[in-house]
């Protein structure tokens, strides 16, 4: 089965999904939404398990887990451990937290290094950031 990975700000999700055999990672997209309406990420979700290509393949939700550098939980990581819970009592899927220190900044880095330019960078940071969670979370396995 798949794994749906999530990168949740304020204002974008970035989505990537795992293969069949959960190896490899692939970057979906940068999802854009009103400031706070996480309604509209739940709504995207619920696309990704029910209606795309990757319908009945996803069985758990690995999504970014912002701890600050020493380990202590932050506005945003409250955040999302809010929106965690209302993946679960919406879709009765598994919503597994994995750490993303620095995967924004791995992320730019990267982009940075492949020559996008800060225009571009934005509209691929966060799918981006997400792919690199997914890694992250696989390579563990």
């Amino acid at each position: 089965m798949r794994k749906l990975a999530l990168d949740l700000g304020t204002k974008t999700c970035g989505f990537a999904i795992s293969d069949i055999n959960c190896i490899i990672s692939s970057g979906l997209e940068n999802f854009n939404f009103e400031e706070n309406h996480f309604v509209e990420v739940l709504k995207r979700i619920d696309w990704y398990l029910y209606q795309s290509e990757y319908k009945n393949e996803i069985d758990a939700i690995v999504i970014g887990y912002p701890l600050r550098m020493d380990l202590s939980k932050s506005k945003r990581t409250y955040m999302v451990e809010r929106f965690a819970k209302r993946i679960e009592e919406a879709f009765a899927i598994s919503v597994i937290f994995q750490d993303e220190r620095q995967s924004t900044i791995n992320a730019e880095e990267i982009l940075l290094g492949a020559g996008y330019n800060s225009k571009k960078r934005k509209t691929k940071k966060d799918l981006l950031a997400a792919q690199l969670i997914l890694e992250d979370f696989l390579n563990k396995k």
